[in-house]
């Protein structure tokens, strides 16, 4: 089966309605889904999710590249905007 981003969500795994979030009930939270050779979309069972981890990370990527992110994840004392809040520059 193929893995597909969440037509509910949009692969962000979760809703926020009146400032609560909760996990979207389509894909249980994970932002992507198996397509059968149907068409039919079906949650990715939890007892899958070790087989199609590097899948997910890939699509999960690709999803952030669309979105605009360009960047690697920094650790929160390597943030710019957190260095400049306690007063620090570069």
């Amino acid at each position: 089966m193929n893995i597909v981003r969440c037509i509910s969500c949009d692969g962000y795994g979760w809703f926020e309605e009146d400032g609560d979030p909760s996990d979207c009930d389509w894909c249980g939270g994970i932002g992507y889904v198996y397509r059968g050779a149907d068409g039919a979309d079906r949650r990715i069972p939890p007892g899958d999710y070790e087989q199609v981890a590097a899948r997910l990370e890939q699509l999960e990527q690709e999803r952030l590249r669309d979105l605009g992110y360009t960047g690697e994840a920094r650790r929160p004392w390597e943030q710019k905007i957190r260095r400049q809040r306690q007063g620090t520059q570069d």
